[in-house]
């Protein structure tokens, strides 16, 4: 088998920089789990700051020192090899989420609602033009990174193709999750990004094999959206931002339009429709029980995505083709099915319960948004306590 130590990096660098980045993902998981935030920076403490920082800023030099090495010129399609496209790809989407990190921890968006649009739209299309242009160049119209990606034999057609719409969703999630006011939300896409052209280098290396390389890409995204669902779980305001934004059906929009207008409507439906509506109910949740109530709602939301990752993700860890090891095409849609209503459930149940205490605010300043609910149900005529009388 090749050797991972080449001549092509006599000084390491890259190898340096990739230990220094898996053990910084291992202390920001540590701190969301610990804390709620991969970043518990305190204003006062400019050199902690800095410290995270420095710490991100590692990620983009390790994304750009692989240009060090070189690669193959021909995709292999018949193994997940790294290629020159898809190495080009992931630099420019993991600076994306460094250059968003970077700027949350310093504060530095722009203050002004039109320029702060401004400076996120630059960095959505201007990610995802360049992106294009290296397609254009390097790639294939047609055979796309995701779309051609060879599967072991073992995943069946109907199995690849639920894999493909699971890899395509996050792809649509972590562009979200740019235009998000919090740095671990920007962060946290970034393990799945910078752990790909790993696990393609060890493919095109002999290291591991195809169904490795699934697997482990599968659990980064998982990863990912654990660290996010545990920030929102600990902070309900980012929580109602969080579902407003990663409510726009970016997966069905694209078909109808270019990349350009939609990164542009991404980016303001994100930064200037969301907060519109969000931000006159955030003074109303100011009752820690309706804190508690969103904060539930987003564990609940984090149990439900957790078990459509396992299902999505679940042909993967089977060893065979046998039948027992496919999903039933029923289970599939019935799971769908109840997964998609919960999805939509969500994230309805928290606009309602904004709009009931918003609309309460004037007579009812001191109730919490549950005990309003609580008096709206008891004089529901087939409340809990009428039924129980039947």
């Amino acid at each position: 088998m090749a050797n991972l130590i080449t001549k092509h990096d006599p000084y390491h660098i890259h190898k340096i920089l990739g230990v220094l980045v898996l053990i910084n993902y291992v202390y920001r998981f540590f701190l969301v789990f610990r804390h709620g935030t991969a970043f518990p920076t305190l204003a006062a403490n400019e050199g902690s700051q800095w410290y995270s920082v420095a710490s991100v800023l590692l990620h983009g030099a390790l994304s750009w020192s692989s240009l060090l090495l070189p690669l193959p010129s021909v995709r292999n399609f018949n193994s997940p090899m790294i290629w020159p496209e898809f190495r080009l790809h992931s630099i420019a989407f993991a600076s994306r989420h460094v250059i968003t990190t970077v700027i949350s921890l310093c504060d530095a968006w722009p203050s002004n609602l039109g320029r702060h649009a401004l400076a996120r739209m630059i960095l959505v299309v201007g990610t995802n033009h360049v992106a294009f242009l290296i397609t254009e160049k390097y790639g294939d119209r047609t055979k796309r990174t995701t779309n051609a990606m060879p599967y072991p034999s073992s995943v069946t057609e109907e199995q690849q193709f639920q894999i493909k719409a699971a890899y395509t969703r996050a792809q649509f999630s972590a562009t979200k999750a740019c235009q998000l006011p919090d740095a671990t939300m920007n962060f946290g896409p970034l393990l799945a990004i910078q752990v790909a052209p790993l696990l393609m280098t060890l493919v095109r290396k002999g290291k591991i094999t195809s169904f490795t390389y699934h697997r482990v890409y599968a659990a980064s995204l998982f990863a990912g959206y654990i660290m996010v669902f545990v920030r929102m779980i600990v902070d309900p305001q980012l929580a109602m931002i969080s579902v407003a934004v990663m409510s726009l059906p970016t997966s069905n929009i694209r078909k109808y339009t270019t990349p350009l207008i939609l990164g542009v409507v991404q980016v303001l439906f994100s930064i200037v429709l969301c907060p519109l509506l969000v931000n006159p109910f955030m003074d109303a949740f100011v009752n820690k029980d309706d804190q508690d109530l969103i904060s539930n709602l987003a564990l609940i939301a984090a149990i439900v995505t957790s078990i459509r990752q396992l299902e999505y993700y679940s042909p993967l860890f089977g060893s065979d083709n046998d039948d027992k090891n496919r999903m039933n095409a029923t289970g599939i849609s019935f799971t769908k099915g109840v997964g998609n209503l919960a999805e939509f459930i969500l994230p309805a149940m928290v606009v309602v319960y904004t709009i009931i205490c918003k609309l309460t605010t004037s007579t009812a300043t001191d109730k919490s948004v549950t005990s309003i609910m609580e008096e709206a149900w008891s004089l529901w005529p087939f409340s809990i306590t009428t039924v129980e009388s039947l």
